[in-house]
């Protein structure tokens, strides 16, 4: 089956693209993928796929890059012919249900995250009204719904009267754990110094000032951000006056074939995401498993999704994301309690082992044998 995707998204380090291509292109699919392109870089590991990019100006605002997005995007859709369409996010919807009814082809819809439930839109009424009134209008002409949890997929059901929406969580490729020390060679730090990580963007919601606070009480462990995003600025302003350039580094966002060999080198896993908005309320990042594969003890939200995985793996803790003497409680108890740590990471290997896209991608695949 010839499969074409389309996404506005990053290619350079969106994981769960590149998963979905490579489970589809290993089951004998062929995968075109439209894609913005954000920068002039190339794209490495992703041979396997035809690409097509659409240059876009950071410089422009969204409301303007996005329709200038599908005008570009909608004749490439039409001319790759596909036997289906896949969409990825709400904000390529639009085009894929335009050439999907031109062509007669099955639409998959996968939405990544809740995407009307944002944190972004939770204080803009009128633009998540319209995006609402957008996914409202399309997701009733595709043929099936994807999405990463249990709990967002029940709320789309009720929303919009679907049924079977897939849940295909965000689960990392199996990696071995390996012997890495690649964040202390990095940054230059002493071999005994304990690294607490949290990888990702940096976003308001993403916990990471509550984080950094909790750090001004490490007596030795290191706090070590890996990532980018808008809120970089802010969040270096707070390290420099709180004076704790000695406890808290940055190191910029590391391409997702990396990444691994950084995680393992870590001890401490973070993923303390804030509630605002159902998307993170009900999210199940894939960092979290992530660090269980890399062996790093966990310290997850307190929140539904995040707390029944915690629970289920016995990986670590969960706490609440806004308490900082609770966050900082429990790293400290992780940090001195050797035991604790070890038999956590004993736990998130052998969840790993569970908690894999190798055994996730028979969803998609079995998906794309039943949609013709």
């Amino acid at each position: 089956m010839r499969i074409c995707m389309v996404a506005f998204n990053d290619l350079h380090f969106d994981y769960r693209i590149f998963r979905e291509a490579t489970s589809l292109h290993r089951a004998g699919h062929q995968v075109t993928i439209i894609a913005a392109a954000f920068d002039s870089s190339p794209l490495e590991g992703w041979d396997d796929f035809e690409i097509q990019l659409i240059p876009i100006d950071r410089n422009r605002s969204l409301r303007r890059l996005y329709p200038d997005f599908w005008r570009r995007a909608f004749p490439l859709l039409l001319a790759a012919r596909p036997d289906a369409y896949h969409a990825h996010d709400l904000d390529v919807l639009w085009p894929a249900v335009r050439a999907a009814k031109r062509l007669d082809r099955p639409l998959v819809y996968d939405s990544h995250e809740f995407w009307i439930e944002q944190s972004s839109l939770v204080d803009r009424p009128l633009m998540r009204a319209l995006w609402s009134a957008l996914e409202r209008r399309l997701i009733g002409r595709v043929d099936r719904v994807i999405t990463v949890s249990a709990s967002i997929a029940q709320d789309l059901e009720a929303r919009y009267g679907l049924e079977d929406v897939l849940v295909l969580r965000n689960l990392p490729l199996f990696r071995e754990r390996i012997d890495s020390d690649l964040i202390r060679q990095t940054l230059d730090l002493p071999a005994d110094r304990p690294i607490v990580l949290y990888q990702g963007g940096f976003l308001t919601d993403n916990g990471l000032s509550e984080q950094i606070e909790a750090a001004a009480a490490f007596e030795q462990a290191a706090l070590v951000l890996i990532g980018d995003g808008p809120n970089e600025a802010a969040l270096r302003e707070q390290v420099r006056a709180g004076g704790l350039e000695d406890r808290v580094y940055f190191i910029p966002r590391v391409p997702f074939h990396l990444l691994h060999n950084y995680t393992c080198s870590a001890d401490v896993g973070l993923c303390l995401i804030k509630g605002s908005g159902k998307s993170f309320y009900y999210s199940l990042p894939n960092k979290l498993f992530e660090y269980m594969m890399a062996g790093l003890p966990v310290l997850a939200s307190n929140f539904p999704e995040m707390q029944r995985v915690v629970d289920e793996t016995a990986a670590g803790a969960t706490a609440d994301p806004a308490d900082v003497d609770v966050i900082r409680e429990q790293i400290t108890a992780l940090l001195e309690d050797p035991a604790r740590r070890a038999a956590s990471r004993r736990a998130g290997l052998a969840a790993a082992r569970r908690y894999n896209w190798e055994r996730e991608a028979d969803h998609l695949t079995n998906l794309y044998a039943t949609l013709l």
